[in-house]
């Protein structure tokens, strides 16, 4: 599982939600992505947290060559496609929370 924070506007959280209720909508990262194994570290961005779970999707794992290695930095590749599972709003922490579950597309 990874967790990606970020600073989203209310009409992309609305995408995100249109999305988590057709599971046959995907979407796909289209650059680099940084994101964490570290949950607490992702929480320190934006009003949004991003919770990953990974089927076999291609990621990098930066810790060993990263400056900050307590960040456990991993780098989500382009073209790794998600599906939105559920948009939830956390009201002790004031986040929107997205759940994505991360493939590799076989085109």
């Amino acid at each position: 599982t990874l967790y990606r924070g970020a600073e989203l506007k209310p009409q992309q959280i609305a995408t995100y939600e249109k999305m988590a209720k057709d599971s046959d909508k995907c979407g796909s990262f289209q650059a680099f992505s940084s994101c964490s194994q570290n949950s607490e570290k992702a929480e320190e961005f934006g009003n949004t947290l991003f919770i990953m779970k990974l089927d076999g999707a291609f990621t990098a794992d930066l810790r060993e060559s990263s400056e900050y290695p307590n960040e456990e930095e991993e780098l989500i590749t382009p073209g790794v496609c998600f599906s939105v599972k559920k948009v939830e709003f956390d009201r002790k922490t004031n986040k929107h929370v997205i759940y994505l579950e991360l493939f590799q597309n076989s085109w």
